[in-house]
């Protein structure tokens, strides 16, 4: 019996098992099934230095990169799209490169810079030193001033002499090139010592003087574009009131109210190295044209001529604001001499939003 099973056994093999069915899954509509991953280094072909922000696109396909610091990129392809890469990036020539299956990686991608090429896009600086707007120095602004003044005024038998207080100054400035426009005003107060007067009717003299200018001229570069020049007409007027209620002393020529007014040429230099945050500013006015009257019958200071010469170093702390050191010295001179000395602490103030066409 076993023998016969075992016959059968070797002579009708077993049927083969049947072979479990494969189910494709549905292709998604659209969609196309990445094939590989490609890196590679993108340079500058001439330094060869990486090139950083180089958009990397797959012709045809939709995926894109941009290069890292480092030059690098990884890109993942699309079958379903041409196996060629195009590569840009500001200032160079397009490139592109075609891949083939035994293409070496990472891919060495050298790009050409265009000639003539000139960057427009602004340059950031990480510097701590703030740079102002590419200006000059005559720029359209205002100008604020804390004053200490040093007054010596004689006329006659009367002197006064004394350190100014509560002394500021305001000023503006408009830029239209060729034309400058500037204007300004002030007022001080001088506790002062007496010389020649008799103090009995009055112990407290203490004058206060409002001031005034304007000048008008044209505007030109010397020399150099940090270099500025202007030549200008000039106006000032002073009113000088005792502040002792119109009651005399004794001997006095100045004890009165006096009014002062000038006319003459006015020249301004300006320089800014580099278009830096350091500002160099000197002017010099002469005016012959003189008219000062006085309260009778007291005498006026200054009635043939002024001198004004002035001087201030400045620096910008904030785009747009400078904080300066000025030194003034100004005489009036004629029927008497009335001579200031005048140091200043300046605050220049240039406004962001200034029109189009105030500046070069």
């Amino acid at each position: 019996m076993s023998a016969l099973i075992a016959a059968l056994l070797s002579t009708q093999p077993l049927a083969a098992a049947p072979a479990p069915v494969q189910m494709a899954s549905p292709p998604l509509v659209g969609s196309k099934t990445p094939a590989k991953t490609v890196r590679g280094h993108v340079c500058d072909a001439a330094s060869g230095r990486p090139l950083a922000g180089a958009l990397v696109q797959q012709e045809g396909g939709v995926g894109s990169v941009f290069s890292g610091a480092d030059g690098g990129f990884t890109l993942l392809l699309e079958t379903g799209a041409p196996a060629q890469l195009t590569l840009s990036a500001v200032g160079y020539e397009p490139a592109t490169l075609a891949l083939s299956g035994a293409a070496h990686q990472p891919l060495e991608v050298k790009m050409v810079k265009l000639s003539g090429f000139v960057p427009t896009a602004p340059q950031l600086s990480l510097s701590p030193a703030v740079h102002a707007s590419d200006t000059a120095p005559l720029n359209t602004g205002l100008i604020f001033a804390y004053r200490f003044r040093q007054q010596t005024s004689q006329a006659g038998n009367a002197k006064i002499q004394g350190l100014a207080n509560n002394d500021y100054r305001i000023g503006m400035r408009f830029r239209l090139r060729p034309l400058l426009f500037e204007a300004e005003g002030a007022h001080y107060e001088t506790p002062v010592d007496m010389a020649g007067f008799d103090r009995t009717a009055n112990p407290a003299f203490r004058p206060s003087t409002w001031q005034a200018g304007a000048r008008i001229g044209l505007l030109n570069s010397l020399f150099h574009p940090d270099l500025e020049l202007a030549g200008m007409a000039g106006y000032r007027w002073s009113n000088t009131v005792p502040n002792n209620n119109d009651v005399p002393y004794t001997g006095s020529d100045i004890d009165w109210e006096q009014t002062r007014q000038a006319f003459g040429p006015v020249g301004t230099l300006a320089w800014r190295p580099g278009r830096g945050p350091l500002h160099f500013e000197g002017s010099y006015g002469w005016y012959p044209w003189v008219l000062a009257t006085a309260k009778a019958p007291g005498r006026p200071f200054g009635s043939q001529s002024l001198w004004d010469a002035r001087a201030v170093v400045g620096y910008e702390v904030v785009a747009g604001m400078r904080i300066g050191l000025g030194y003034q010295a100004e005489q009036w001179s004629g029927q008497g001499d009335d001579l200031a000395q005048i140091y200043s602490l300046q605050m220049h103030y240039t406004p962001g939003g200034a029109p189009k066409g105030f500046e070069p």
